[in-house]
């Protein structure tokens, strides 16, 4: 996967996330701001760890996690992300907020040495979820931590390698079936999506789980939606993925250490909190 996510985005053959978190923020409300400040506040290790912080939100997508940043006290919030639609809705909260002076916004690639240095460095740096889909994953971590001074954490989500054939495939399964996900038309997206949720809701049933009740509780994590997030899921590419202690190892190289970890046992996203040395 060496393919530029700026040319990727230019040619059309990507997952445009802006417009799935578009649709996410007619679903946002109280309790899903609530629920996210808990998420983002246990993780660091208290309200604390943020209030009166500098804090760059590096593939902001809806910007919940921004507006939770600017809830939460920080000194100075800077959200960046290179898809038009999740700008668009950084903006619209940002504008809810009566546009604070200490929230910036700004277009750029995380691929982008330049752009990445221009930024400056910050007390926590954030990206969930975000650096396995820009094509070259382990270009996009040298470069995002240099947004790190020697006090700094770092806050990364990235994909777990999941190599078991069972409990929803593996991860190079998925990295085809997403290809193919972008691939093709609107209707056949709609029927693969379709597919995928009945499979889903199937596997709950199995499992002696109420699909009901966990969709409604979906919240819970992070203040997400079940819906948006299955789609994401389906639709997110470029799609890289590392094991625990692939990237552990690699920031180990760097003399960041991990200091915290949430593993996950599948496919979804490993959880790290790191610091310098």
């Amino acid at each position: 996967m060496n393919k530029k996510y700026e040319e990727i985005y230019k040619d059309g053959n990507y997952f445009s996330f802006g417009k799935n978190w578009q649709q996410f923020l007619k679903t946002l409300n109280e309790e899903k701001i609530e629920e996210a400040k808990k998420s983002l506040i246990k993780f660091l290790g208290g309200k604390d760890k943020i209030q009166g912080k500098t804090f760059v939100d590096i593939g902001c997508g809806s910007g919940l996690f921004s507006l939770v940043a600017y809830k939460l006290g920080a000194k100075e919030i800077v959200s960046v992300d290179i898809d038009d639609f999740s700008i668009a809705c950084v903006e619209y909260l940002k504008n809810k907020e009566k546009n604070p002076n200490n929230w910036q916004i700004k277009k750029g690639s995380a691929l982008d040495k330049k752009f990445i240095q221009s930024l400056g460095q910050f007390d926590v740096v954030y990206s969930w979820g975000v650096l396995h889909h820009t094509g070259n994953m382990y270009q996009a971590f040298d470069n995002v931590v240099k947004l790190m001074h020697d006090e700094s954490v770092f806050y990364l989500a990235i994909y777990n390698k999941y190599l078991c054939k069972f409990k929803g495939g593996t991860s190079y399964t998925w990295l085809k079936i997403k290809k193919i996900y972008n691939q093709v038309n609107s209707f056949i997206k709609k029927i693969i999506e379709y597919l995928y949720l009945i499979y889903l809701i199937g596997m709950l049933l199995i499992r002696f789980k109420n699909p009901v009740q966990y969709i409604q509780n979906y919240k819970t994590f992070r203040g997400m939606s079940w819906y948006y997030d299955v789609k994401d899921w389906l639709g997110g590419y470029p799609y890289e993925f590392a094991s625990v202690s692939e990237v552990i190892n690699y920031f180990g190289q760097k003399n960041i250490l991990c200091k915290k970890i949430n593993p996950k046992d599948g496919i979804g996203c490993n959880e790290f909190l790191l610091e310098k040395k």
